[in-house]
């Protein structure tokens, strides 16, 4: 997968990474800040130096420059691919792939923090948010769904009726989400067997803390 070439089409891009090419460019700065951090303290694998180093990016990486390790980790969270499948895309093993998947996970985590773009994933951390967008003064007007997408079956039987999803007929695993109607996401609750009712996710796992309409 290249993304040079990918580049030049900002359909096929926003396609396989989930965001505008503008947009990348936005985040870019922040993750390789990240990156930069993460690497001065650790190796590919996520072992922990004894003592800060310097880093760079060997010639000979499979993954040669931030902006292909910013869209190799986009890419992969967009579509969910097996690990073998992304690594042949990528021309690396499947034991490499792990490894950057692993790291840059942390990375983009890390740049998405400093940047302000990391949804709350409690209830306490929204009621931060909504606080700091006005509190009660402010009238929102919000969004609130689940995603859900498809996992392998599981081998127990017994595990495998939990992840069903009548709905889509097949195994999945579902996220509370919620977001302003200009798609700025505030929240993802935490992921949930298939088979939950969208009702009782909302139940659990979030409550707005002023009078809704």
């Amino acid at each position: 997968m290249d993304y040079n070439r990918a580049r030049k089409n900002p359909t096929s891009f926003l396609s396989l990474t989930g965001v505008k090419v503008d947009l990348f460019d936005q985040i870019l700065p922040f993750f390789k800040a990240a990156h930069d951090e993460y690497f001065h303290w650790h190796d590919v694998k996520g072992k922990k130096m004894p003592r800060r180093r310097s880093h760079c990016i060997q010639s000979n990486s499979p993954l040669a420059t931030i902006e292909e390790r910013l869209f190799f980790i986009l890419t992969f969270l967009k579509n969910n691919p097996t690990q073998e499948y992304h690594a042949a895309g990528f021309d690396m093993s499947q034991q490499q792939c792990g490894q950057w998947i692993h790291t840059l996970s942390i990375v983009l985590r890390n740049a998405a923090g400093t940047a302000g773009m990391l949804p709350a994933e409690t209830l306490a951390e929204f009621k931060k948010v909504l606080e700091e967008k006005g509190g009660e003064k402010v009238l929102y007007e919000l969004i609130h769904d689940t995603t859900e997408r498809e996992i392998p079956r599981p081998c127990d039987p017994e595990v495998q009726a939990d992840f069903y999803s009548g709905k889509k007929k097949k195994h999945t695993v579902k996220n509370a989400v919620i977001t302003t109607l200009t798609r700025l996401v505030l929240f993802v609750g935490a992921t949930v067997p298939g088979k939950t009712h969208n009702k009782t996710i909302a139940e659990t796992q979030y409550a707005f803390p002023y009078p809704c309409i």
